[in-house]
């Protein structure tokens, strides 16, 4: 029976490469399979083996010719002073689709505070400075009143005293959170409000003496908005997080002064490392699907081998199984060193595989199956005169029929 395998999957394609891909992949080759249970598993092998291919091709068409150099040459998405403005996220895949550069000038004149209240220390197994029985106090934050209740026992110690305090605060849900702090053989509780002038906070004793005996009113930092001009444009707000580009790029207020965050496309470590992932990606595919021939798996490995050979002192390194590893550090250390020799080296990896993915998409498609066809043309390829594997170089006379 025939059937018309098309070698891609519409996801992955077209590839980014200018190589003839309209006529030479972009087409349906017509295998003509002898009536076997394994035909539908065959097909998905194939197309599975033909998707990762393409992924690779279309990283490594970035690393490459004269896109390769540019991107080598592109600037990563940082900011100018990290003290003023550090970036907090950034989604690289949002410049996959080359998203033209921009840039952010910061002008912070403040940045924004949390209220912090720090209580007097005391003597943790001496008898409480809280006063037995039921005590209540009002939790003031911002405008808003919790009036809680504690109730000490005859007994208590001044931890079993501020370990309630604290309980009843955190309980209250009011933003404001609690820490009991050791040091020097003595205890005291601290308390923290969220950022923002709204979020300031006071304490005062209902009755008891909750708050007077523990200090916990006594302020060390006061709550502030964050304040900043963002090209040029002033704002206020509570917190330090900016949010830009639709969320793709968040950054933090980290201090006063001036920053410009640039933002590019995605850097070449990442362009490296996502090449490196989807080599490994085909690697486990070729390796492990069972349908495919394992020359494919044997051929890959030797590629990986021979390359990192080569790149290890740009941080490739090979695993068993084709498998490819990458130091970024390392990577990174040699490209700030000569980014023109980290282009030349890592254009090189990337032309070793396209040239592989160029190879394996140039032959019949039966061909790459570990039990091909018995007829048809796949199997008038099996009895031809060729000089040498498909993916030796120097192959030849592929299409003699013997």
């Amino acid at each position: 029976m025939d059937f018309l395998l098309s070698p891609i999957i519409s996801t992955y394609w077209p590839p980014t490469t200018s190589r003839g891909t309209a006529n030479s992949l972009n087409s349906y080759l017509k295998i003509n399979f002898s009536s076997s249970p394994d035909v539908a598993s065959q097909l998905e092998a194939l197309n599975g083996l033909y998707a990762r291919a393409y992924q690779m091709l279309s990283l490594a068409d970035q690393l490459s010719g004269v896109e390769g150099r540019a991107n080598f040459s592109q600037r990563p998405t940082q900011s100018s002073d990290t003290d003023v403005v550090n970036i907090a996220y950034f989604d690289k895949t949002h410049y996959l689709a080359r998203t033209p550069e921009s840039s952010f000038i910061f002008k912070v004149q403040q940045i924004a505070w949390n209220q912090v209240n720090q209580g007097v220390p005391l003597y943790p197994n001496d008898g409480s400075v809280i006063n037995t029985g039921s005590n209540t106090f009002n939790l003031n934050v911002g405008g808003t009143g919790f009036p809680l209740t504690v109730i000490i026992n005859s007994g208590d110690t001044n931890a079993d005293a501020l370990a309630k305090i604290a309980q009843a605060i955190d309980a209250a849900n009011s933003g404001v959170t609690t820490a009991i702090v050791q040091g020097n053989g003595t205890i005291h509780l601290d308390l923290y409000g969220e950022t923002g002038e709204a979020q300031a906070f006071s304490l005062a004793d209902l009755s008891g003496n909750v708050v007077s005996a523990s200090g916990i009113n006594n302020s060390t930092q006061t709550s502030q908005d964050a304040k900043f001009l963002l090209n040029g444009t002033p704002y206020i707000q509570a917190g330090n997080e900016v949010s830009l580009m639709d969320g793709h790029l968040q950054v933090n207020l980290t201090g006063p002064g001036t920053a410009t965050v640039t933002t590019g496309p995605q850097t070449v470590v990442d362009l490296v490392q996502s090449l490196t992932e989807t080599m490994n990606s085909f690697s486990s595919y070729v390796a492990g699907n069972s349908y495919l021939t394992t020359a494919l798996s044997s051929a890959w490995s030797d590629l990986v081998n021979q390359e990192a050979a080569i790149l290890s002192k740009y941080g490739l390194e090979a695993g068993s199984q084709g498998q490819v590893g990458l130091d970024t550090l390392k990577f990174t250390e040699e490209l700030q060193k000569g980014a023109s020799q980290a282009a030349e080296a890592m254009g090189g990896l990337a032309s070793r595989v396209k040239d592989f993915v160029w190879g394996l998409t140039s032959y019949p498609a039966a061909t790459l199956l570990a039990s091909p066809p018995t007829s048809g043309y796949g199997a008038a390829y099996l009895r031809s005169g060729a000089s040498a594997p498909w993916w030796q170089p120097g192959a030849g006379n592929l299409w003699r029929i013997a």
